[in-house]
């Protein structure tokens, strides 16, 4: 028989017995409880599966009614502390909660600059990007070894030249995942051995 197989006790048969016997009990007490009957449900199974869990903690000879209440009184008192974090809110609620900036459209923003630097002529693109970082005009320009003026005249085409291919909506951005299609070649298959010899 199962109760052998399963490891189960003569105690263990008789606990089963009298949790079976007070289902219809903790039912009508679930349903005071909950004050309706699919969540006085769910509440019962949960009872039961407490007390199944906890049925060592059970003395013989008390009174397994008033036991396996409080066990569902606890189980439900668990249950609404911790529905009282969870909030459920109508749907036209969540249009007037205040929403975090950025984000994706920041790193498509990112994408897209990084794209059109590297449109731009490496005199203009390593100018920008010394601007960029905030060097002074005169340190840039001996690093770069041009005249003051020069380094200036390149900030401002690159910028000019970065604005309009980023607000260009003809031009694409080519994300580093997506790689242009080559021209279909034939293949030549010459000297490839398929199957088995």
């Amino acid at each position: 028989m199962y109760h052998a197989r399963f490891n189960v006790t003569a105690t263990d048969t008789l606990f089963a017995e009298l949790l079976d016997r007070h289902r219809t009990p903790l039912r009508a007490h679930a349903r005071r409880l909950t004050g309706n009957s699919i969540d006085a449900v769910d509440l019962v199974q949960d009872t039961m599966l407490r007390c199944w869990s906890a049925r060592n903690s059970f003395e013989p000879g008390s009174n397994f009614g008033a036991w396996s209440r409080v066990v569902m009184r606890n189980s439900f008192l668990s249950t609404h502390r911790r529905d009282r974090f969870h909030a459920s809110l109508p749907e036209e609620a969540f249009d007037r909660m205040p929403g975090v900036e950025g984000g994706q459209d920041q790193a498509v923003e990112l994408r897209d600059i990084g794209w059109a630097l590297g449109k731009l002529s490496s005199d203009q693109r390593d100018a920008v990007v010394l601007a960029g970082n905030g060097v002074s005009i005169e340190d840039a320009a001996r690093e770069l070894a041009i005249p003051e003026g020069t380094f200036k005249s390149r900030v401002a085409r690159g910028r000019v030249r970065l604005r309009q291919l980023i607000e260009d909506p003809a031009a694409k951005s080519l994300s580093p995942m997506v790689r242009k299609d080559k021209p279909w070649e034939r293949r030549n298959w010459e000297g490839v051995l398929i199957g088995r010899l």
